[in-house]
């Protein structure tokens, strides 16, 4: 087993999983955190049946208290973490018009807490532990739509999403001038379609024609591979929806260099 040890949130499907997985080929430990029980168990097995371990945490990842409870029986695990990716989202129909008060404020806030709140309640518990890391790396999982020709103002859905993935862009960038000097580096991806089940609920065609969530988990390696004195402060834009995955595997493999 390598000492590496890693930190994902929503990581009982698509892109955390693949994450997990990757972590566990090279021998690490994980700790997932996903409200998917279910998911939690088959991400266990398949970071396992890959030669690592994981610890799954079956929470919201946007509960400020259950993030500081995981954290704390985290750290009576591992004296480190070495990898924090905040991956946990929720796209839903967050109109004025799709329904009523309630329902629509709702809507809202579960898009604003499973990605903003977890994020910023993940970093803040993981900070100290990544502080005793060798090579500490935070990654955020953001959206193509944070390019002015990837706006998606004209889907009226998305505004919850989007105002979370915005308020994430902002985050890592205030993220890695505080913790510059800490040592600890903090970057983000800005992709299109990928296929995950989140995409699949919303568009089966998109999702067939994008990348892979291990493509995903190969970018995020070429980031912790640049070591200590690798990048911050970065916003990666990649894989856009309309490119061929082979084109994005292009720009994803640009990441090594």
């Amino acid at each position: 087993m390598s000492d590496l040890v890693a930190v994902i949130t929503g990581g009982a499907v698509g892109i955390g999983q693949a994450i997990a997985k990757s972590v566990g080929e090279r021998g690490g430990q994980v700790f997932n955190i996903d409200h998917d029980a279910s998911g939690n168990e088959e991400t266990d097995k398949l970071v396992a049946d890959a030669g690592g371990q994981c610890t799954s945490f079956t929470a919201n990842a946007g509960d400020p208290e259950a993030i500081h409870q995981i954290f704390g029986q985290i750290s009576s695990e591992s004296d480190h973490i070495d990898l924090l990716v905040n991956n946990s989202a929720v796209w839903n129909d967050s109109s004025l018009t799709a329904g009523d008060y309630q329902s629509q404020a709702k809507a809202f806030q579960t898009a604003i807490v499973s990605c903003l709140h977890a994020a910023f309640f993940s970093t803040l518990a993981a900070v100290p532990m990544l502080g005793k890391s060798t090579n500490p790396v935070i990654i955020n999982m953001n959206t193509e739509h944070m390019d002015k020709d990837h706006y998606l103002s004209y889907i009226v859905g998305s505004t919850g999403y989007d105002c979370a993935k915005f308020g994430l862009w902002r985050l890592t960038q205030t993220w890695a001038v505080e913790l510059k000097g800490e040592g600890i580096r903090v970057n983000e991806f800005c992709f299109g379609a990928v296929d995950t089940p989140m995409l699949r609920a919303v568009s089966s065609s998109k999702a067939d024609a994008g990348m892979k969530p291990e493509d995903l988990a190969v970018a995020t390696f070429h980031i912790v591979d640049q070591g200590p004195t690798g990048e911050t402060g970065q916003s990666h834009f990649f894989g856009f929806s309309g490119a061929s995955r082979e084109e994005s595997l292009r720009e994803i493999a640009a990441l090594r260099s």
